[in-house]
């Protein structure tokens, strides 16, 4: 029995960047078990179709008990092909020492001030910023925000514990430095009306930083329903390098950190820093 079948009724969304009912075109090839992607047939962005109820996120399927949903199914469909995969990212965790490519783009870009992590967890980034930045984390997950909340207390931290949009709009206006969206806007219901919201508590200058899967990556292409990026439930957009940007601008949000290697082609991640300029 599949996870869905023990909640209630699916959600219908239409085109989460043009909010055309695409509901009579096929399931993608990608789609798995209920979880029905669809490529819009009006703006071409891809999207899950029927995701969980937000309340469903809170503990059903809370990212702490789901993301390893992918490593069981690829363990169990592609063996060989996981087998391999494993075996490399060993060795190359072991040979590279990859750049906190977060921690880089803060430094560079974000002001002291606060800063918003959306969709937080248990808030070990927000706990590793320097202490010229007020830290604040919205997370929906009711176990990780508990968790969350205890640890930044003891730097003067706050936790709200809503989904995204409900929590960043519950922010003043104007009063963020930076807000961080590092592989949350995949997961967003409604990601336009959260970059909008985004825009809205920023400060003039103030910026968000955005990670998420490349769905126009090299390797999705060629791994197919192995690649990385599809989870299911929980990633429910699927980004390309001009939707990406054809939504923060929709949002009110000015690109400013988005050259070829935050976006490059073999790369299943994509960063993105964005600015508010008025």
């Amino acid at each position: 029995m599949s996870a869905a079948e023990n909640l209630g009724d699916l959600l219908h969304r239409n085109c989460p960047n043009c909010e055309t009912d695409n509901s009579d075109r096929p399931a993608l090839s990608y789609s798995w078990q209920e979880w029905q992607l669809r490529e819009c047939g009006a703006c071409r962005f891809v999207y899950l179709e029927n995701p969980p109820d937000y309340a469903d996120f809170k503990v059903a399927f809370a990212w702490e008990k789901n993301h390893g949903d992918r490593k069981v199914r690829m363990r169990k469909e592609y063996p060989l092909a996981y087998g391999v995969s494993k075996a490399w990212r060993k060795f190359y965790r072991w040979a590279v020492r990859k750049p906190d490519k977060l921690a880089n783009r803060i430094n560079k870009w974000v002001l002291p001030g606060l800063v918003i992590d959306v969709g937080c967890g248990n808030a070990d980034r927000l706990l590793s910023l320097p202490a010229h930045y007020e830290t604040s984390g919205i997370e929906i997950s009711k176990a990780l925000a508990e968790e969350a909340g205890a640890l930044l207390a003891t730097r003067g931290g706050s936790i709200t514990n809503l989904p995204a949009v409900e929590g960043l709009a519950s922010y003043e206006a104007g009063t963020a430095s930076g807000v961080l969206m590092r592989s949350f806007l995949e997961h967003e219901h409604k990601p336009i009306e959260l970059l909008s919201h985004a825009a809205r508590v920023l400060k003039p200058g103030g910026v968000a930083i955005i990670k998420v899967p490349n769905f126009s990556s090299l390797n999705r292409r060629i791994m197919g329903s192995r690649w990385c990026g599809f989870r299911f439930p929980g990633h429910v957009n699927y980004f390309t390098p001009m939707s990406l940007r054809t939504m923060v601008a929709d949002a009110g949000l000015a690109t400013v950190g988005f050259g070829f290697f935050d976006r490059f082609p073999f790369s299943d991640n994509m960063w993105m820093v964005v600015r508010k300029d008025v």
